[in-house]
């Protein structure tokens, strides 16, 4: 039902309390007949008290207008009747509303302007109405006022780009591991399905040439390489389950697996050599990342290069990490710039951790990849 009108449960809850607190307040003392000195007009006193009630319900959603009403309500009513009631109360509160949904400049000029009024006019009455001590302390409190609507809204704003802020967060972070899984998948299952699909087109040329040639060989580096793809994927599924799950996790990539790929190569009629100069313990980034870049080159040899020879470099310096993938194929890398290709993935892999990237045709053809690391990471 209150969705049918324009104010919220908290604007109506607080109307309500409101006009008990003020109407109660009044008509007990106008029952009980304990009034001040004479009103100039009671009647118009009840109408604006009223309408200052009712005008409360509405704070929220014409601020300003409703505090302009209430501070007009409120100024008539006070000379208007002889009942000293908290008539005052729907204008404290539509003008701390104003200040707390930002209007600060609004509220500001409003309760100067209302303080101004009250001192002066009592000035000018000879404090009639009030001490001098009662006056100076309610226009206190109507610079206080928005002085505390000031403040919630400094925090409502600080909260509210506080929520931006770690929502954006959150999308960059989830943006990120999106990434991390498409580049980590690319470059582990695709590998292997490279390979795979490189094996099993040898086969079949052979084959068709040869209906008596024996595949038992090729058939087990498929199921070797079917094995090796179905492990990394499981790890990956692994990392991706809830935190204390049973996961079929195994040791990350690392160039201490570089053997078995390089096996894995020479299987699919590539020669490889292979040269590693210097050992040191690896960050497990830096690990991780080294051993994609070689295996993604390799992938893009197999793929695209139409390569015999490639040569496999690994450096370890004293505060570096070096490696090049280096193959005497077309030199053209085609493809490699599609879509689809690790390229991308290994500059960024290179990049992320404060490392370099080159890749490009060599002058006296084939292919070159290089990618370095320093051997400390904030990661």
């Amino acid at each position: 039902m209150l969705n049918r009108f324009p104010v919220s449960r908290t604007d109506l809850l607080l109307g309500v309390a409101n006009a008990v607190i003020v109407l109660g307040w009044t008509l007990t003392q106008w029952a009980l007949q304990m009034r001040d000195t004479m009103g100039l007009n009671e009647s118009l006193a009840w109408v604006v008290l009223c309408v200052s009630v009712a005008a409360l319900f509405f704070r929220s959603v014409f601020p300003l207008i409703v505090t302009l009403v209430t501070m007009a309500c409120t100024i008539v009513y006070y000379p208007a009747s002889a009942i000293d009631g908290p008539m005052l109360l729907a204008f404290v509160i539509a003008l701390y509303t104003l200040a707390a949904l930002g209007r600060l400049l609004a509220a500001g000029v409003i309760a100067v302007g209302v303080f101004l009024t009250v001192v002066i006019s009592e000035i000018l009455a000879d404090f009639a109405h009030m001490t001098e001590s009662e006056t100076f302390m309610l226009g206190g409190w109507i610079i206080a006022v928005p002085a505390i609507g000031a403040v919630v809204a400094h925090y409502r704003r600080y909260r509210a780009e506080t929520a931006v802020a770690l929502a954006e967060t959150q999308l960059r972070s989830a943006a990120e591991e999106r990434l991390r899984i498409a580049r980590e998948l690319h470059d582990a299952v695709g590998h292997h399905l490279s390979l795979i699909n490189v094996q099993t087109a040898a086969a079949l040329r052979k084959l068709r040439k040869d209906p008596l040639f024996r595949t038992e060989e090729t058939l087990q580096v498929i199921a070797d390489t079917s094995q090796l793809s179905l492990r990394e994927l499981r790890a990956m599924v692994g990392v991706l389950r809830e935190p204390g799950e049973d996961s079929p996790t195994g040791p990350g990539p690392s160039l201490e697996q570089l053997p078995s790929l390089v096996d894995a190569a020479r299987a699919s009629g590539l020669e490889v050599d292979v040269r590693v100069d210097g050992s040191a313990v690896l960050p497990a980034a830096v690990d991780a990342a080294a051993y994609r870049v070689v295996q993604e080159s390799l992938t893009n040899v197999l793929r695209h290069a139409k390569a015999k020879r490639v040569q496999i470099k690994v450096v370890t310096g004293t505060s570096t990490l070096a490696v090049a993938v280096v193959d005497d194929g077309r030199g053209d890398a085609k493809g490699a710039k599609g879509a689809g290709n690790g390229l991308t993935g290994m500059r960024e892999r290179a990049e992320s951790l404060g490392g370099t990237f080159t890749a490009g045709p060599r002058e006296d053809g084939g292919f070159s990849v290089e990618a370095t690391w320093p051997l400390e990471v904030d990661r």
